[in-house]
């Protein structure tokens, strides 16, 4: 960055605003998810009328995040030769945070699906049951098998948190969040309330073509962005020798120290 020089003062204001960026993200995160759920709860359609939705799709939100970090960690570990900073030991950090949030986001689920199943109103249990065994149920049993039973499974043992294994358990999951959408959005308006003939939904061409050229345009922003940043904070590496470097000369004085006579 211009201007900077390393001193102390910098690194002090540094670290401050590292603080309170890291206070200050957490709610903006937490209220932008939860806005999103309202705009599906206030609508008191089926299935979306619901006060657990804020907290669920906040993590939702986490969950799927943290997938997607691990996805664009191992491309650019792979990519880029990043071996030294992306360690194993990173994925294996990461991956037990990520079996966490697995376990988190199958509570909410559960709550979900019970509290309608126990209220049976006959709205809810219409879209329930094309859930659970009807024509959308293929995708919400993927769903829960790539959402929850997959990394459970697969993250619970050690080897399941190597870069790959880990990988791999998080495109299914990013799969599984995109199937949850679609559960949600489809699912309740296909099931209209109203005097009229319920019918399915197929996407069309130009539909998937929105949502393959979005994602192809978050993928070109996001590697044009890398020719002006750098990948790994290199300010980060810098304090992370330093300290290392501290460790290490208060590692060979201990000896020494010890060694010394006390003064009588």
């Amino acid at each position: 960055a211009a201007g900077w020089r390393g001193t102390p003062q910098q690194w002090h204001s540094l670290e401050q605003g590292i603080r309170v960026m890291a206070i200050i993200i957490i709610p903006v995160a937490v209220s932008v998810h939860t806005i999103v759920s309202w705009d599906f709860a206030m609508t008191l359609q089926p299935m979306w009328h619901s006060a657990i939705f804020g907290p669920y799709f906040v993590v939702g939100a986490i969950y799927s995040g943290i997938a997607m970090l691990l996805v664009t960690m191992y491309i650019l570990r792979r990519g880029l030769g990043l071996h030294q900073y992306l360690s194993d030991a990173v994925f294996n950090n990461l991956s037990l945070l990520f079996v966490a949030m697995a376990l988190i986001w199958a509570y909410f689920t559960f709550a979900e699906h019970l509290t309608v199943f126990y209220g049976n109103q006959h709205a809810e249990m219409a879209v329930y049951n094309e859930r659970i065994s009807g024509q959308f149920a293929p995708y919400f049993w993927t769903m829960i098998v790539l959402n929850i039973a997959v990394p459970v499974f697969v993250l619970a043992f050690r080897a399941g948190r190597k870069p790959l294994a880990s990988t791999l358990v998080g495109i299914g999951v990013i799969i599984g969040m995109w199937l949850e959408r679609y559960i949600i959005v489809v699912g309740t308006l296909s099931m209209p309330r109203l005097a009229y003939t319920s019918g399915g939904y197929q996407p069309s061409w130009v539909e998937i073509g929105i949502m393959t050229g979005l994602f192809g345009l978050f993928g070109f922003l996001y590697f044009m962005f890398l020719q002006f940043a750098p990948i790994v904070s290199i300010w980060e590496v810098r304090e992370g020798e330093h300290i290392a470097h501290l460790d290490k000369a208060i590692g060979t004085s201990e000896p020494m120290l010890r060694a010394m006579p006390e003064e009588s």
